[in-house]
């Protein structure tokens, strides 16, 4: 059996339509099956931010992008935009743009054979002023800022406890709330890169306790969402919003299961695959917190160009040339810092 069989148990999407589907990945980090939920949950509310940022240029990002069915939608060119491929959707579906009531229905698409984008085209074209523009060039820097769009649930305020290293509890986290697809954002720094096989390789950032009030986790329903890092003064669309864990976590052996926004899993129970029950994360002095994990934009742009530059593409010649361009780039990842932080778990599973 090949090793991601092995470990697809283990690794989850934030996924959509209520439906629970394990994600068949080679990356042995922790990825939690989510069911749709509408915030990216952040520290400092649970509320969360659902207006646009104040920053100018993010906040011209927020009318940029587009709901597309329960999620978000970004335009890349004047009649293409990018989603994540897991949460589908049909050609005639249409894409809306909040800010001036503006829709535009989709003629075709292609999904991305080695990675979980999916570019949609339009009848007709977005204004140019729709168009964000991408992430350039196959190098991040390790902590590197950036923001985080979504349409997720958000958290409550209802706190997790779990065991404190040595001794005594302390808090975990929140209990995700239910959503309402609200559009939010959320800020984070990039702790590395992480190789997720089938899904294309991942920016990762965790859910870091001291990251200030804005810093963000994705939640189900985020995925398909953008990711902007700064490049040459403008905030460029580096990621798409694929999966986020642990999530689902138990207080005690005997539970109930709690799902969750967990800025340290140490001191909480954990479901074990392999033995089929739920066992302690050992507490530890340094926290433990979740991740999420955004499929990287520049690492496909190879893909991205041969999708985005056939004139006037129907589905099937789309797709032939996403099968003929898309294999073409898988050099490209050792050009990225490894993401070390995250070690790989048995027990990271959703009940």
């Amino acid at each position: 059996m090949k090793k991601w069989e092995q470990r697809k148990q283990q690794f989850f999407l934030v996924f959509s339509r209520m439906a629970i589907v394990s994600a068949m990945v080679a990356m042995a980090f922790l990825w939690l099956l989510c069911r749709d939920a509408s915030a990216v949950i952040i520290i400092g509310s649970a509320t969360g931010n659902t207006s646009a940022p104040s920053n100018s240029d993010l906040a011209t990002r927020w009318n940029q992008v587009g709901n597309w069915g329960s999620y978000l939608g970004t335009p890349i060119a004047t009649n293409f935009f990018v989603t994540a491929k897991h949460i589908g959707g049909q050609n005639g579906d249409s894409i809306t743009f909040p800010d001036d009531s503006s829709s535009y229905q989709t003629v075709g698409h292609v999904d991305d054979p080695s990675s979980d984008l999916s570019i949609w085209q339009i009848s007709g074209e977005f204004p140019a002023s729709r168009v964000v523009p991408m992430y350039s060039g196959t190098s991040f820097s390790s902590n590197v800022a950036l923001t985080v769009f979504g349409r997720g649930a958000p958290r409550t305020d209802t706190v997790v406890t779990g065991a404190r290293a040595p001794n005594g509890t302390e808090s975990k986290g929140w209990t995700w709330g239910s959503g309402s697809q609200t559009r939010s954002w959320g800020t984070n720094t990039l702790d590395g890169l992480a190789d997720g096989g089938p899904v294309g390789l991942q920016l990762a950032y965790d859910f870091d306790s001291t990251g200030g009030s804005d810093q963000g986790i994705l939640s189900v329903g985020d995925s398909g969402g953008p990711v902007f890092i700064q490049q040459s003064a403008q905030w460029r669309l580096a990621g798409i919003n694929h999966a986020v864990g642990p999530i689902t976590v138990r207080e005690t052996a005997s539970g109930p299961d709690i799902t969750a926004a967990l800025y340290d899993y140490s001191g909480l129970y954990l479901y074990n695959t392999p033995t089929a029950s739920w066992l302690l994360e050992p507490a530890t002095f340094a926290k433990q917190p979740a991740y999420s994990y955004s499929t990287s934009i520049p690492n496909r742009s190879a893909w991205v160009s041969s999708v985005i530059v056939v004139p006037e593409p129907t589905s099937l010649v789309l797709l032939v040339t996403a099968l003929l361009f898309g294999p073409l780039h898988l050099r490209c990842s050792s050009r990225f810092f490894a993401h070390k932080k995250l070690r790989p778990s048995a027990h990271a599973t959703n009940r």
